[in-house]
């Protein structure tokens, strides 16, 4: 029987910055995440939001820890995004929205957009316990995203912690 109280040893924002690295480079868009605290679900499809999402993706610690050191390797040796917020510095500011606050992520899906600005449903669990369903949009994402480009080396986000009581 699986415990849901494991610790987690790698942080949200960490985890899935690499996920969404992986999902760029199989060229999937529209996304629904799910995570136990360790493991990750990725329900997700080829096409803009609102799409079917065909494939089901499942991400281990190991997976991730590969795909991050795999995306260190990577970084400064690539072109310049196309995109000034991509689905990489979404996920991953969302990411340190929930380990800055020490919130435990439920859901993140992208699938609900019926427009062209993207469009974030995230679903976590505070600290007290109360689960929060926010809804971020458009300029919303990129006020996130800004500010997590901004306390790069400025803030060490800690590296393990439990999920439980959260």
């Amino acid at each position: 029987m699986r415990r849901l109280s494991r610790a987690r040893s790698i942080n949200y924002s960490t985890a899935l910055r690499a996920i969404a690295q992986d999902l760029e480079l199989r060229g999937l868009r529209t996304l629904d995440v799910t995570t136990d605290g360790t493991d990750y679900v990725v329900h997700c499809g080829y096409q803009a939001p609102p799409a079917p999402m065909p494939v089901t993706l499942h991400y281990m610690p190991a997976d991730i820890d590969e795909l991050n050191r795999a995306g260190q390797e990577k970084r400064g040796k690539s072109l310049p995004a196309r995109e000034f917020v991509s689905l990489v510095q979404i996920l991953r500011a969302i990411g340190g929205y929930l380990d800055k606050n020490g919130a435990r992520l439920i859901r993140i899906s992208n699938n609900q957009s019926r427009r062209s600005d993207p469009f974030y449903s995230v679903e976590y669990e505070t600290q007290g316990g109360e689960r929060v369903l926010d809804d971020r949009e458009g300029a919303a994402i990129y006020d996130m995203c800004v500010s997590m480009y901004k306390q790069r080396g400025k803030v060490d986000y800690p590296s393990k912690f439990a999920c439980e009581g959260r």
